[in-house]
């Protein structure tokens, strides 16, 4: 899993990073899966979606 800090995150472009707020009804089993994606922060890395908590972290700087 990629670990970043929140700073690392916002210095990635608007057009490569936001948060999901696409419901999927076109996902079968999306109410099972809902919570994985709604409201998680996203970005896009090498032609790929990455998701928080699937994909990446974002860890506190103390």
């Amino acid at each position: 899993m990629i670990e970043l800090t929140l700073k690392e995150y916002n210095a990635i472009h608007t057009d490569y990073r936001g948060v999901w707020s696409t419901e999927r009804t076109d996902w079968p089993d999306w109410e099972k899966v809902r919570d994985q994606y709604m409201g998680k922060r996203t970005l896009m890395r090498a032609g790929g979606l990455l998701i928080e908590g699937l994909h990446f972290t974002i860890k506190e700087v103390p």
